[in-house]
């Protein structure tokens, strides 16, 4: 088990609960975000959302983490001083908020969520909704960023895109990742309403839209909306992958990492500046270390391997690579995913498993799981998770970022640098 919180960590929960969580915590019953909120802290904080330092935006269902880490590896290798921010963190809130791909220190996140919470206080009550955790770490992160002097930023959408925080930020260029069918109450009922709400992050004066190769009936709003915006596009597909082939793994997430880095290097060229060597590309990904994404860790008798998939391709693709890797099925597979996500693919692969299958609901996060008698197998709860991942030779953990994050914080992982 990992070590019990000891009085800091208390401490540092206690402040984030009082600061970027406030106004989350106080929401009422169906309220929603109010977008006009963020604005008006990012103007509080006297960050300029027009005119940040060259920024690209990154958004999708499914693979926005491991682009992020990429393409500010790659910015970073090349000398630029480059800010990020994750949404949600790998294993706490402090690391969503980078530079150079480290967190903070303590001192210094505390104090800067004190300073962004002493701006929204001194905003209207939030009598039309709230801001979300995902705008209040955005807003921080740009104001830190300012004062770090931050040469290019690499900022991960909450969910969407024109309905997020995000899509308030002048951006210098967008990267999509792959677009599947969720949060359908949010963005839209269909692939085309919710490709819309992403793509739409991307205003008037963004320069570039990059993306994975999706349905034709997404690519059709990426290009009208490329066309509305009189933005260039980058369509990533498997033959754009080709020159990072044997630098980035295998599988979606290779594809995710090397969509980082060709959006980096556009992102290069538009700052007018040298592109990326082989030299800086290899050294980059060499240096990237984002677990959670087919990760393989081990915690006492247990082999763990992590993964933050959340399709039925996906939860597929983790077995296969675990069976590579191992040469047997996980004797234990533990499953966290939401209704949003593909409950209805998890539960088809999950009852094909000859191992043990175990459904994990956590608590504290905003996420709709299904109920006990919706999972045709095992329930357990959060707490019962250290015990579960010490209980097999061979345990595959996988779901959301928030569950991943979870059981990376049990196994331990270091994750103060990303590269």
């Amino acid at each position: 088990m990992p070590p019990a919180a000891d009085s800091g960590a208390i401490e540092l929960d206690a402040l984030e609960s009082r600061t970027a969580f406030r106004e989350w915590n106080a929401r009422l019953p169906g309220q929603r975000a109010d977008p006009r909120r963020f604005g008006m802290l990012a103007a509080a904080l006297g960050v300029d959302l027009e005119h940040p330092a060259p920024a690209l935006g990154v958004v999708g269902s499914k693979g926005k983490g491991t682009t992020v880490a990429y393409a500010s590896a790659l910015l970073a290798q090349t000398g630029l001083r480059v800010g990020t921010v994750f949404s949600p963190g790998l294993v706490s809130n402090r690391d969503r908020v980078r530079v150079n791909g480290a967190v903070l220190p303590i001192d210094e996140y505390a104090a800067l969520l004190e300073r962004v919470d002493a701006a929204l206080r001194t905003l209207p009550e939030p009598t039309e909704g709230y801001i979300g955790p995902s705008g209040f770490f955005l807003a921080a992160g740009l104001a830190h960023f300012d004062a770090e002097g931050c040469e290019a930023l690499v900022l991960e959408a909450g969910i969407g895109g024109r309905r997020d925080d995000l899509g308030r930020v002048g951006l210098t260029g967008l990267s999509m990742a792959q677009v599947f069918l969720e949060h359908t109450d949010l963005l839209g009922p269909t692939i085309a309403a919710i490709t819309d709400d992403k793509v739409g992050a991307a205003r008037t004066g963004a320069r570039f839209v990059s993306y994975l190769a999706q349905s034709d009936e997404a690519e059709a709003v990426i290009r009208h909306q490329l066309a509305t915006i009189g933005a260039g596009g980058m369509r990533v597909d498997a033959i754009a992958r080709e020159p990072y082939a044997g630098v980035v793994a295998e599988g979606l997430g290779g594809m995710n990492a090397a969509h980082g880095m060709i959006a980096a290097r556009r992102m290069l060229a538009e700052l007018g500046r040298l592109d990326a060597t082989p030299e800086h590309v290899r050294a980059a990904a060499a240096r990237v270390n984002y677990p959670g994404r087919l990760s393989r860790h081990t915690l006492g008798a247990s082999t763990v391997f992590v993964d933050s998939a959340v399709s039925r391709e996906g939860f597929q693709n983790a077995l296969a690579h675990v069976e590579r890797i191992t040469g047997a099925a996980p004797a234990l597979t533990l499953v966290s995913v939401p209704r949003e996500k593909d409950l209805a693919g998890f539960r088809a692969v999950a009852a094909g498993l000859s191992g043990r299958v175990v459904f994990v609901a956590l608590e504290r996060v905003h996420l709709h799981y299904p109920e006990r008698d919706e999972w045709p197998g095992e329930w357990a709860t959060a707490a019962e998770l250290p015990a579960l991942l010490r209980s097999a030779t061979t345990v595959l953990a996988i779901g959301t970022a928030s569950f991943s994050a979870e059981v990376l914080r049990h196994c331990g992982v270091d994750t103060d640098r990303v590269f």
